[in-house]
């Protein structure tokens, strides 16, 4: 027999069925934590009917072989664009008799599926809880961000799935990694330094000012639905074997706040230029200053100030191989 998995829009008249399924699911949760402010397994009947209702989400029945077996909400914030493609599962639930059976997982695979225009997937879960760590994981979500502690016992801690591809730089890339620099230059940095003086930047940074720094550089780019919406580049600093220099990061202005400079950060981070250093420097705009150092670059030699390019030097200091 197929075990076949549906999600079903959930209505206002199901609510008292979506909210008997919640409760069931979650009260093994809440008796075990008993986080009465968090638990979902608390929550009202009236709270599951906004929940459906809500613009700005979609709440399922999962049905498991023609059975209702619980519930997965995805929600967003109201899109003022085409491209705010960040989504929520918030929550996702199956009543004990059906977990541990790899329902969830063909769930989340489905999800992914039917929202494919999505940049990231968040969600949150309950650091205790190796076995729902290990499943987001197992679909490929990562951990960010600073824990919530909301009791003595439980530990909240986010994760994400960001849907952006990764790839070197290729030459053909070039033409549209350098529109993508000119952009910034002129829609983003411009606030700070002046629309003049980035249209003489932007004259500057041609397909062939990109090709030069990918000669010497690892440049990476980063897709979304087969258009480059990010590009950064690593590069020995100055030919040297223990430091390095991050060049040319940058996100389609679009795109900005949707956590892609936190995937550039993180694949530059990745890199051998990176591993072997023991120091990295960045030549931040004003504009980005403040981004970097939340990834713990601090200004160079301890003080804050612009040097003749206009630039903030930052650096970090870490163990070759780390």
């Amino acid at each position: 027999m197929n075990n076949l998995i549906e999600l079903k829009l959930a209505t206002k008249e199901e609510a008292k069925c979506l909210h008997r399924l919640q409760v069931e699911a979650f009260m093994p949760l809440y008796e075990k934590y008993q986080d009465e402010k968090t638990s979902p397994a608390k929550e009202s009947l009236e709270r599951i009917v906004e929940k459906i209702t809500e613009e700005n989400s979609d709440f399922y029945f999962i049905i498991f072989n023609g059975e209702k077996i619980g519930g997965v909400r995805v929600r967003w914030h109201q899109r003022k664009t085409v491209y705010e493609h960040v989504n929520w599962i918030a929550p996702i639930f199956i009543i004990p008799k059906f977990q541990n059976k790899g329902i969830a997982s063909k769930v989340i695979e489905q999800l992914f599926y039917n929202y494919p225009n999505t940049i990231e997937w968040r969600l949150d879960t309950i650091k205790q809880e190796t076995g729902l760590c290990h499943l987001y994981e197992k679909c490929g979500f990562i951990r960010v961000g600073d824990d919530t502690v909301v009791n003595e016992n439980m530990t909240l801690i986010n994760y994400v799935r960001n849907c952006i591809r990764v790839r070197r730089f290729r030459e053909e890339d070039a033409d549209e990694v350098s529109r993508l620099i000119v952009r910034n230059f002129l829609e983003v940095n411009s606030k700070d330094y002046g629309i003049a003086a980035m249209e003489e930047l932007a004259k500057v940074y041609d397909s062939g000012k990109v090709l030069n720094i990918a000669s010497y550089a690892h440049m990476y780019v980063f897709e979304w639905n087969g258009m480059i919406i990010g590009t950064g580049s690593i590069s020995s600093f100055w030919g040297s074997e223990t430091e390095s220099i991050l060049l040319t990061v940058f996100v389609l202005p679009e795109f900005h706040g949707k956590g892609i400079g936190r995937k550039i950060i993180h694949t530059l981070e990745q890199d051998p230029f990176y591993i072997r250093a023991t120091r990295v420097e960045i030549p931040a705009s004003i504009t980005a200053a403040e981004f970097y150092r939340k990834f713990g670059y601090d200004y160079k030699n301890g003080v804050m100030e612009l040097d003749e390019e206009q630039h903030y030097r930052l650096e970090k200091f870490k163990k070759a191989g780390q």
